[in-house]
């Protein structure tokens, strides 16, 4: 990542660019050290000593990371998850979006940064409670050992060195300032920002019900 800030930022210099806005992490204000905070440390620091113009967004956990429990919804609609404890105000990423081409097109952003947050914080429990009421499913919340999530990202294929990465920033959700909203989002684009029952509301397709993923695996196998 580092290393593609810095060839992004000669890019940026040599084609005169003006203005960079960076999709960072909220834990760069918050002295963590994890590993993927402390590359967007490093590339929020290269934009800064480059001379162009510079946003940070630095928003907290994104809402759509609950799309990867879509497959256990789905098999027997139990999420397994780690941290139980960890309350995050999480964000949609359409907000994130709304947020950078608003920086991108208009003035008064130069040398901001912005802490992107949803309206409230949700643990997992919480986030799998909505998802259940939306869904119209009686959904629970298991909570997964952090070396057994481990485990099972890198048995999918990601490397173990990334996945380690992952779960700590995931553990950054226990860190009390994950819990706290601010008002960036509203200040930047002038509306709320959406709730988590609005992300699930919006996305409740893509989590598909144990029936519909079992007619789908028996037309597969009759072809």
């Amino acid at each position: 990542m580092a290393a593609h800030d810095r060839r992004l930022i000669a890019a940026a210099q040599r084609a005169g660019v003006e203005r960079i806005v960076k999709l960072s992490v909220r834990n760069v204000g918050h002295d963590a050290t994890d590993p993927i905070t402390t590359l967007h440390r490093a590339g929020e620091e290269a934009i800064r000593d480059s001379g162009i113009g510079w946003t940070f967004l630095r928003p907290t956990a994104f809402m759509s990371n609950a799309l990867n429990w879509a497959g256990m919804i789905a098999a027997d609609q139990v999420v397994y998850a780690p941290f139980a404890v960890g309350r995050a105000a999480v964000v949609d990423p359409a907000d994130i979006a709304a947020v950078a081409a608003a920086c991108l097109t208009q003035d008064g952003h130069n040398h901001r940064v912005y802490e992107l947050t949803g309206p409230e914080p949700l643990s997992p429990s919480d986030q799998v409670a909505i998802l259940s009421q939306v869904l119209g499913r009686d959904l629970r919340y298991a909570e997964a050992d952090p070396a057994s999530t481990l485990a099972q990202m890198v048995s999918y294929g990601m490397p173990k060195e990334y996945a380690h990465a992952v779960i700590e920033l995931f553990r950054s959700t226990v860190e009390p300032y994950n819990s706290e909203p601010t008002g960036d989002i509203t200040a930047v684009t002038g509306r709320p920002a959406r709730s988590f029952a609005d992300w699930a509301q919006a996305h409740r397709t893509e989590f598909p019900a144990p029936e519909a993923v079992q007619n789908a695996a028996t037309i597969e196998e009759s072809r």
